[in-house]
């Protein structure tokens, strides 16, 4: 991402830093001094408003080749400085919309101090001697380039030794047109990644059970929190829509006021699979590591196939989070993620704590009280929240629902941030990573409300900070926002804590080929072709969030993940 302050001249930057740190300081003043009707007050404020955050914002971007000087720079710069200011201005109005206490100078007054922090701080690494100009991540290699070596660029824990080479060097994507791609997993990310390279005439194989982690880790009686409209897998030809398997079916149509259930996702998604990717091979992918012409998969019928190229999109379930303080309890089976159960009669007459207020939490929560188990739920957030109802009438599938959100209406910085996967790679790493945890904001859907509401205990407000398992029960101890401590005593702990990839925990990786992986926070570092610091090794789905965005959490993001990947691998095959 090309940033301003680097090509400016010296004399020119500290005070061009100072401008930015008073703009926001400057727009409250003539908030506050000048007539609520005046067009300079106006377009004092839509000035800092639209760019002096991003302008500051982008300071804290990492440089890149492209358009260095000229007007092609200045472009993609503004360009840039308005997106990231129309992010960090829904950052700012959000807490206080939901609060109820809106108000345009406390807006303003939020943005001028992120805007002065992000223009007067020195930006992580700034004081450290770059010995390369470009990040590996930014850009792939150029053909026949050396791989970056492990001395190259700072590593975080996980990633390769310092000396240690690539496992493979040669340029990215398969090393001839013959060269088999493999991709590893059926669930939606695969089963559109591979019908969109069969288009492209890619040689493939499919490994995986169609739909796996969908009917063995998700609850009976589910509903999907996506509307339906959001909820198609990405095809390379009309046809093969959620609309289209209900039209198929005698269903009615993308009606956003009828929620999908699981079981008919499930049909859905094999109904994809029979039609654009017959030639799936049901078996399981036990082992991939590097080998001299490419990758070596272990199945669990003994085959070990080649292949030059491997698509990961092999799911969530693999990264389940469950918080450290209840390691000691998960030992004893006393404690489990919500991904580990699929039917909640086991817990029929239980005292079920239930962490989290997102939709895993309310929706689990609902189920173990109609299943009648006790459930309590324990938030941190002061209240559950749901989700507004769609508009009157049966969704448009020529319009994206609500504000563009995979969720709906009621989520626009969800919104935002789905738009453009390949602008939310660009921003800076931890930018994008606390986006990522942020966004969306927890709740749950807006069908639950009348099951959930009143149904069962809801803790909001609630820390927890310690489980001690004994005697087949556990003792949870809570702090309230106040910090008062409170004591509940349950038979089971259920974690709605969600996913969070890490490449450590991926068995499926051979660990000399999973320590050759760059990565950040745990999470592989991309290309913009979804391309990891090995070549010829892709990741999609959730695992490639982090470099995307919330738009690959939600289906909705199949059709931009499989439209770039097969790009890249394709241009891999031209080389």
């Amino acid at each position: 991402m090309t940033t301003l302050p680097t090509s400016l001249p010296p004399r020119w930057r500290w005070p061009l830093r100072i401008a930015l740190a008073l703009s926001g300081w400057l727009a409250l003043a003539a908030t506050l001094a000048l007539p609520d009707e005046g067009v300079p007050r106006l377009l004092i404020i839509c000035v800092f408003l639209l760019l002096c955050p991003g302008f500051a914002a982008t300071r804290w971007a990492r440089p890149t080749p492209w358009h260095e000087r000229g007007w092609p720079f200045v472009v993609e710069t503004a360009f840039l400085a308005v997106v990231l200011s129309l992010c960090l201005g829904v950052l700012a109005v959000e807490p206080f919309y939901l609060s109820e206490s809106f108000t345009t100078t406390r807006v303003i007054v939020t943005l001028a101090v992120m805007t002065s922090l992000l223009a007067l701080l020195p930006p992580p690494g700034s004081r450290r001697p770059r010995p390369r100009p470009i990040a590996p991540d930014d850009a792939p290699p150029s053909p026949g380039a050396r791989p970056a070596s492990a001395t190259d660029t700072p590593h975080e824990p996980g990633t390769t030794a310092p000396g240690k080479p690539p496992p493979r060097p040669r340029g990215p994507g398969p090393p001839s047109d013959g060269g088999i791609v493999a991709v590893v997993g059926a669930g939606p990310y695969g089963l559109a990644t591979a019908c969109h390279l069969q288009a492209a005439r890619v040689r493939l194989r499919v490994f995986g059970e169609t739909m796996e982690s969908w009917r063995a880790h998700m609850p009976d009686g589910m509903l999907l929190q996506t509307v339906p409209a959001a909820s198609a897998i990405a095809a390379p030809r009309q046809g093969y829509a959620l609309a289209d398997f209900r039209a198929a079916r005698g269903l009615d149509g993308a009606n956003d006021t009828r929620p999908v259930s699981l079981a008919e996702y499930i049909d859905y998604g094999r109904w994809f699979q029979e039609h654009l990717v017959p030639e799936l091979e049901p078996r399981r992918v036990r082992r991939i590591r590097a080998a001299e012409d490419g990758f070596r998969l272990l199945l669990d019928s003994g085959e070990e196939p080649l292949a030059a190229s491997v698509v990961l999109a092999t799911g969530a379930v693999a990264y389940a989070y469950v918080p450290r303080v209840l390691r000691a309890c998960a030992e004893e089976g006393l404690a489990s993620h919500t991904s580990r159960h699929r039917d909640l009669r086991r817990f029929t007459g239980e005292r079920v704590a239930v962490l989290g207020a997102g939709q895993s939490a309310l929706e689990y929560a609902t189920l173990l009280h109609e299943a009648r188990a006790r459930p309590t739920v324990v938030a941190r957030t002061p209240a559950v929240i749901f989700d507004p109802p769609p508009p009157n009438g049966a969704g448009d599938r020529s319009r994206p629902p609500g504000p563009g959100s995979p969720l709906g209406s009621g989520h626009p910085l969800l919104g935002a941030v789905c738009r453009n996967g390949a602008a939310y790679r660009r921003l800076p790493a931890p930018l994008r990573m606390e986006l990522l945890r942020a966004v969306p904001r927890p709740s749950g859907a807006w069908w639950l409300k009348e099951r959930a509401a009143g149904r069962f205990p809801v803790l909001g407000g609630r820390t927890l900070v310690a489980a001690e398992p004994g005697y087949g029960v556990v003792r949870l101890r809570l702090l309230d926002e106040h910090g008062w401590p409170q004591d509940i005593v349950v038979d089971h702990v259920l974690a709605a804590t969600g996913y969070r990839v890490d490449l450590r925990r991926l068995d499926l990786l051979d660990p000399d080929l999973r320590q050759s992986l760059r990565v950040f926070a745990g999470a592989p570092v991309l290309t913009s072709g979804f391309e990891s610091s090995t070549p010829g090794l892709y990741f999609t789905g959730l695992a490639a969030a982090p470099s995307f965005g919330p738009l690959l959490r939600f289906v909705t993001g199949t059709g931009f993940a499989a439209h770039r990947l097969t790009a890249a691998v394709t241009a891999g095959k031209r080389r």
